[in-house]
């Protein structure tokens, strides 16, 4: 199969609802000799700061001198950004060559078998498949949804991460703090280290009592290791951390407030990891270069500085809510300019309600084209209902990228990642073409 081939392959395997439940995942790896449980795996969960956390986690590795596997979700340009060894994406022939054998099992005398199984449960084998063949020193596999029942939930991992509990994916996931909490606890395993990022105690309470259940050993924010926020600066944030194993004062590379627990959690994550394999933990000198170049596409990511311009995968209320805390520490004195739309199965009015307080703001509605992205009649209809505006996102960037600025003006493109990857594509190839700004 060709790149073009590969796209419309595995799209047809695309579904709107995930089919939750391993068993086809169980049999499909099982049919490739269970690369699965030949790797070192760190597995990570949470509604909100997995891509953060695991970009973090990842360069702390690479510094020690590890080979990293990274399995991420969902991908900005290319299938292949979801698959990455020391951040060199999967070549585009190794993913057509996998694609072609699963595309031989799904399609061959184990079809029945294998009814029902999902786009991104294919990514999930082709990255474990991967990972094994390549002889990786350790793997970070995200969970897609949930945990419980997410696909990556097939490995045998020696630590688990869960970053925050949110309200997010309600109508699979549950309505409470509390439901959603035991769909991620899932993911943790008999006697297997677990560090928990800045959970609300309801939340916690239900992941300790699952740890304590399965005899895991807890690393818990606020308790077995603390942050301190001390200033933003313009390529990041300033952090102090602490922990039986490591104090010391720390500069993200990537923006926002909620950074600092992100940046602490995959610190706890490091230190315990080192622990665990015998290794020496590295030096600070060595965290403070690892944490400092750590980039992550469509997180708080400046893509354009004249005109300023943000984009931010806030797709739920909760990483709403660390968006406003970020644009209020830093960009307090700026007009705001705010593009925001959504999938169908995200709390659309509860977003809204939220960007809503964004003092000196206009806020701008759109659709992008995915079998997946809320309705564009229930967009223009939301939009009308609530005074606001709506444009087709193309012409919004061309315009925001353009016009003369009045007054000093931010514009944050925000919402879906599923979108994001569309809009970061549309930007990179305008940038090719004739550069971002009117100059």
């Amino acid at each position: 199969m060709n790149k073009n081939e590969t796209n419309q392959w595995i799209a047809n395997y695309r579904t709107d609802q995930p089919h939750f439940g391993l068993e086809r995942m169980v049999e499909l790896l099982a049919l490739r000799g269970n690369p699965h449980l030949k790797l070192k795996v760190i597995h990570i969960g949470g509604t909100n700061g997995k891509g953060s956390t695991i970009a973090f986690l990842k360069n702390l590795l690479e510094k020690m001198g590890l080979r990293v596997g990274v399995f991420s979700s969902p991908y900005l340009i290319h299938y292949t950004d979801q698959i990455a060894i020391n951040g060199e994406s999967i070549p585009e022939a190794r993913l057509e060559s996998l694609m072609v054998n699963y595309r031989l099992l799904l399609e061959g005398e184990h079809a029945p078998a294998l009814q029902g199984t999902t786009e991104f449960e294919i990514m999930t084998a082709i990255a474990y498949d991967y990972f094994a063949s390549e002889k990786v020193d350790v793997s970070i596999m995200e969970v897609g949804m949930g945990g419980l029942l997410d696909s990556t939930n097939v490995c045998q991992p020696i630590l688990t991460g869960i970053t925050t509990i949110g309200l997010d994916h309600v109508a699979l996931l549950g309505n409470t703090l509390e439901a959603i909490a035991e769909q991620k606890a899932g993911i943790i395993k008999q006697g297997i280290p677990l560090v928990t990022g800045h959970i609300a105690p309801e939340a916690l309470a239900v992941i300790d009592r699952v740890a304590a259940g399965k005899d895991a050993p807890r690393i818990i924010y606020g308790k077995n290791y603390q942050v301190s926020h001390q200033v933003s600066v313009g390529t990041g944030e300033v952090f102090d951390y602490t922990s039986p194993l490591r104090q010391g004062r720390f500069h993200t590379g990537l923006l926002g407030l909620h950074q600092v627990e992100n940046a602490g959690m995959a610190l706890a994550l490091l230190d315990t990891f080192c622990q665990e394999t015998g290794r020496e933990l590295p030096e600070n000198d060595i965290v403070a270069q690892a944490l400092e170049g750590t980039s992550w596409p469509g997180r708080l990511e400046i893509v354009s500085r004249e005109p300023l311009m943000i984009l931010d995968g806030a797709h739920n209320p909760h990483a709403i809510k660390a968006l406003l805390a970020t644009l209020e520490e830093r960009f307090t004195d700026y007009h705001k300019k705010i593009l925001f739309t959504c999938i169908k199965t995200k709390a659309l009015e509860d977003m809204l309600d939220l960007l809503k307080t964004v003092p000196d703001a206009k806020l701008t509605l759109t659709h992008f084209d995915d079998s997946r992205a809320t309705d564009e009649d229930v967009l223009k209809a939301t939009a009308h209902s609530r005074n606001l505006n709506y444009q087709d996102w193309q012409e919004f960037l061309d315009q925001q990228l353009t016009e003369d600025e009045e007054k000093k003006t931010v514009r944050i493109i925000t919402g879906s990642l599923y979108f994001l990857s569309q809009v970061r594509a549309y930007l990179m190839e305008r940038k090719f073409r004739d550069g971002y700004t009117k100059d």
